[in-house]
């Protein structure tokens, strides 16, 4: 989706060369503004804070942070990337890239590399979050910190689903589609796979409001201009065979994480009625895998807390930023 009048004063929309594919991305950098007597000193300031780079979940794109860089604009250093094969980028098959946790981790060092930024935190929506978590695994020096939201990667993240699923299949329990059977198993069938990705991909409207309904809270949120936000790039060539090739990769998207093993300060944010991936399962998990992480639930939030709730997860996101830049954040204290 294009950017709105307002957005062309904050936001640029960029394209760059990286491994021989295209790549779009978003960058808002502080600058002095006449109708803004503070933006000198917030620009100043800026400067000494570490960049933020914003990393979109699976079947999305960087339009999903919109609201992200209307919050925070002026203050930071914000970025945001379509991942290799999603959005408004080349969409290679898996003939062409094998879709990994490590390829898009180095696309997002090589890009970091690319705007001279040494400091950074990272945040990463769903698969994103995973991204995320790879890069500081591979490159933990360039990251000073983590924001996870709503994120897979987990090592079992597979079971984890599935025991959601159970949870909410009791009598009563509201049902969605299990994403977590589909890509896990069903969707290494023969023919099987082509079928769902054909189905996941086709520019649909009603298909595609269908399934953003089981990822947000509030229905009236899923406008349709959100709709056609995640249509679009569904009509680009190569749309259908990066997407089953990402899929077919599910499985290896489950990291090696070890207790402890991701150091430094890490906020997790989670929507409070995302029933694809349910707080109350998911975030004692992660919790014994990030046992320093602050945790932030949002309430009147699913599985797109970022997009559903601003109005609660950027004063979250910039408190973390500003304890991280001052060197004043604190691990989480045990209960």
């Amino acid at each position: 989706m294009a950017l709105g009048k307002n957005e062309q004063i904050y936001i640029v929309e960029k394209f760059a060369k990286w491994e021989n594919w295209r790549i779009r991305y978003w960058e808002s950098l502080p600058t002095e503004t006449l109708d803004n007597p503070a933006s000198a000193q917030q620009a100043e300031e800026s400067k000494r804070k570490p960049a933020l780079v914003m990393i979109h979940g699976y079947a999305a794109m960087l339009e999903h942070w919109r609201r992200t860089f209307a919050g925070l604009k002026g203050r930071y250093r914000l970025y945001a990337l379509d991942l290799l094969g999603f959005g408004g980028g080349d969409k290679p098959n898996g003939q062409q890239v094998n879709y990994s946790a490590e390829l898009w981790a180095r696309q997002i060092h090589d890009f970091l590399k690319h705007k001279g930024e040494e400091n950074a935190i990272v945040v990463g929506h769903s698969l994103g979050g995973m991204v995320a978590l790879e890069l500081k695994r591979r490159y933990p020096e360039m990251l000073s910190g983590l924001v996870l939201v709503d994120s897979a990667g987990l090592p079992n993240q597979g079971q984890a689903e599935r025991e959601a699923r159970d949870q909410n299949s009791r009598p009563g329990a509201r049902q969605w589609i299990n994403f977590g059977d589909l890509t896990f198993n069903l969707i290494k069938a023969p023919l099987v796979g082509e079928t769902m990705a054909a189905v996941l991909t086709a520019p649909n409207q009603l298909l595609t409001k269908r399934f953003l309904e089981g990822a947000y809270y509030n229905k009236s949120k899923v406008t349709p201009q959100l709709i056609d936000q995640f249509l679009e790039p569904l009509r680009q060539p190569g749309a259908s065979g990066s997407y089953l090739a990402v899929t077919r990769h599910f499985a290896d998207f489950q990291l090696p994480l070890k207790p402890g093993e991701i150091k430094g300060p890490v906020l997790i944010v989670w929507g409070e009625h995302d029933r694809m991936m349910p707080p109350d399962n998911m975030l004692p998990r992660w919790k014994r895998l990030l046992p320093q992480a602050e945790t932030f639930r949002v309430a009147e939030a699913a599985h797109c807390p970022q997009d559903e709730r601003p109005d609660l997860v950027n004063p979250r996101l910039m408190q973390f930023i500003d304890q991280v830049a001052a060197g004043t954040w604190q691990e989480a204290k045990s209960a």
